[in-house]
């Protein structure tokens, strides 16, 4: 858990942040309005909001109400903008931890490399029983299988659920995840949670059964 998820009002974590001098960007937000805030070494050198950014951007997050904040480490501005002592402005503005409060998430960095998806190392692909010409290709390393409209491996029966579970291409193989489904997921007739399928296994959602099939590339 994250110190900061202890805290309970942005006051307390912007102050903390300005002591421990660390390197990132504190969001504070609500339903209509969301402020960027970018600390670096005690101070904070870039803000901003939808229609406002520097100092006034700065001011408007105290005034935040019925906000929460989430803190993304490592984050850095477009463009610095400021650059304000965080311990010298709350003590001029009188600023603290009673002045509001707000549920406390943490965020992912936002300062991530760029990387690729990692492409499939063979194409997976099931035949159903009840109908032996027709292939369902796993396209993508993640998938959903289900009867909804939206599922990456759509599957037409009121066997299968409208989610019905989760194929994961791993180097182990094709993971199998059940998504609580209706009728159950089975691998060679065996209930399955959470497992591995492999070429030739028999995948069953519900009675709607078909079988892996695997092309090297």
């Amino acid at each position: 858990m994250s110190l900061y998820q202890l805290l309970p009002t942005f006051p307390e974590a912007i102050s903390r942040l300005g002591q421990t001098r660390e390197r990132g960007c504190i969001l504070v937000f609500n339903a209509d309005e969301a402020i960027h805030l970018f600390l670096d070494e005690g101070h904070v050198v870039g803000a901003k909001a939808m229609k406002t950014e520097g100092e006034a951007a700065l001011k408007k997050a105290f005034e935040l109400k019925n906000s929460s904040y989430g803190w993304m480490p490592g984050a850095v501005p477009a463009q610095v903008n400021l650059d304000i002592d965080i311990r010298d402005y709350m003590s001029k503005h009188g600023t603290g931890p009673e002045s509001r409060s707000g549920k406390t998430i943490r965020l992912p960095t936002v300062q991530i490399p760029e990387r690729k998806e990692r492409k499939l190392e063979g194409n997976y692909y099931f035949i159903p029983e009840e109908s032996p010409t027709f292939k369902l290709r796993v396209k993508k390393v993640t998938n959903v299988v289900g009867r909804e409209g939206t599922c990456d491996v759509y599957v037409e029966s009121n066997q299968v659920s409208r989610r019905h579970c989760l194929l994961q291409v791993t180097e182990r193989g094709l993971l199998v995840k059940d998504l609580e489904s209706t009728n159950g997921t089975f691998v060679n007739g065996i209930p399955m949670t959470d497992g591995y399928i492999n070429a030739g296994d028999r995948l069953g959602l519900g009675t709607y059964v078909m079988t892996l099939h695997r092309e090297k590339v």
